[in-house]
């Protein structure tokens, strides 16, 4: 039996239609792995096997990553690495870093930023705040800022990753460094000294 990319991605939407567990994903992947019988001819194919067979090395089995495995199936895109590993984006912060000359000041991937709720992925703001021990220091937000108690939600940097990889970059800035974002490749930042007050 010889194992093609639709049959593949016919599984991706199966667990994403909630039609099959990721227990299940995993059997296949390593039932396909331990046969003698069933063979395939890409290396994306041998890729998404692997990846499904373990998760604890690989990606964790989400709806998120089975979107990118998905895409990867139709496209040949792999954005997996991307949404899944904080260390890639080291090299990126040191370059905005350098490029608005600003200290770097990364953060650790299990600290929590303040994310509005309306969240949209077209245009973000962001704000450092002077760190201090177990606070929030980063809020990125879209639209209107509010003051209100509720604009903002705590959530762990590394899960930000996994939604919006693209922001991680800017995370390095020093405190008092603000940015601003568009999905279209706009890009500002810059010092604000108030911040450092706040």
């Amino acid at each position: 039996m010889n194992i093609e990319r639709k049959e593949l991605i016919e599984l991706c939407d199966k667990f994403l239609n909630k039609e099959i567990t990721k227990s299940e994903i995993q059997s296949f992947a390593f039932d396909a792995i331990m046969s003698d019988q069933i063979n395939w001819d890409e290396n994306v194919i041998s890729e998404t096997i692997f990846d499904w067979d373990n998760e604890i090395i690989n990606f964790p089995i989400n709806e998120l990553n089975m979107k990118l495995w998905k895409k990867r199936l139709e496209t040949d895109v792999d954005e997996l690495i991307e949404h899944n590993n904080w260390n890639i984006h080291i090299e990126k912060q040191k370059e905005i870093c350098e490029k608005y000359k600003s200290k770097w000041k990364p953060i650790s991937r299990n600290l929590k930023v303040g994310i509005s709720k309306n969240l949209n992925l077209e245009k973000l703001n962001g704000l450092r705040h002077k760190a201090e021990k177990g606070k929030i220091c980063w809020y990125i937000w879209s639209g209107e800022y509010s003051e209100k108690e509720d604009f903002f939600k705590p959530v762990c940097a590394e899960y930000f990753l996994q939604q919006n990889p693209k922001t991680i970059k800017y995370l390095g800035l020093d405190d008092g460094f603000r940015f601003l974002i568009t999905e279209s490749g706009y890009e500002d930042v810059w010092f604000d000294e108030n911040l450092l007050e706040t």
